[in-house]
């Protein structure tokens, strides 16, 4: 970490907030990719495949990583972020989880091994160019560079997280393996955002004006209760499939029931 770059002037709860944030996407929307294997229909299948990219990538990846810039202060200078910036950030969080999703679920198989890697580098090319590119909105007094040495260390560890995540979508067929699986992914995309930081190094110069940008808790708080509300759509849906295919049981029987023909002379439904 360079000199004069603060990361926790916010405290650790910060970084805990961010950690529990990661593991509740990471779960929730690998439980939605989960779904995208049995449904029924191509409508449901694609409703599937984008919710769990926007819970998994929007939460699990992309408001984990910039809830910790809420610690994020630059000694002798201003701290501002450029709006497009964040929202391309935000975009390659969704559109790398929604690609690798298509590329390693298929909807005419499992997927081979050779898709199942091609989609966890696509994913771990996306974790590892989320946290880059909101550290590339900061806009300060000066200049920020980045040491090329722990960007090697983020990418490494973003393909693992990656690789991690879709093992968790393929094969962690209960809750409480995808439950220890999202919590190490958890701690991983936050690590991979560290070392992203751990890379920066500023240079300030008293004389630049910031001009423009918004600033951090403006970009936080409206998107921290968005992110809450895509938490709920899943969870709600989960929990009332069991209900709703119970009431297209009895309904199937019910119709059953009315279409056979009853027998004349017992005065009792035939088989």
């Amino acid at each position: 970490m360079g000199e004069g770059l603060e990361l926790f002037t916010m405290g650790s709860w910060v970084t805990a907030l961010a950690y529990l944030t990661s593991t509740i996407g990471v779960f929730v929307g690998g439980t939605g990719a989960r779904r995208v294997r049995t449904t029924s229909t191509e409508r449901l299948r694609s409703y599937w495949m984008i919710l769990a990219a926007l819970v998994s990538g929007g939460v699990g990846v992309w408001l984990a990583m910039f809830l910790p810039m809420a610690g994020f202060t630059v000694e002798g200078s201003v701290v501002r972020y450029d709006a497009v910036t964040i929202g391309f950030s935000m975009a390659v969080a969704l559109v790398s989880v929604y690609i690798a999703l298509l590329v390693a679920m298929p909807s005419d198989g499992p997927g081979t091994l050779g898709r199942t890697v091609t989609g966890a580098l696509v994913l771990g090319a996306g974790l590892a160019t989320v946290p880059f590119t909101i550290l590339g909105a900061v806009r300060i007094q000066g200049d920020l560079s980045f040491e090329p040495v722990w960007i090697v260390a983020a990418v490494l560890l973003a393909i693992v997280t990656a690789v991690g995540f879709l093992a968790q979508v393929k094969t962690a067929d209960s809750w409480p393996k995808r439950f220890l699986v999202s919590a190490l992914a958890g701690a991983a995309v936050i690590a991979v955002h560290f070392l992203a930081a751990a890379s920066v190094r500023v240079s300030i110069d008293p004389a630049v004006v910031v001009t423009g940008g918004i600033e951090v808790f403006s970009i936080l708080f409206p998107l921290f209760v968005v992110g809450l509300l895509l938490l709920a759509v899943p969870i709600v849906v989960v929990l009332q499939a069991p209900d709703r295919v119970a009431a297209a049981l009895e309904a199937e029987s019910e119709r059953w029931a009315e279409d056979s023909p009853a027998d004349p002379v017992q005065g009792r439904i035939s088989s």
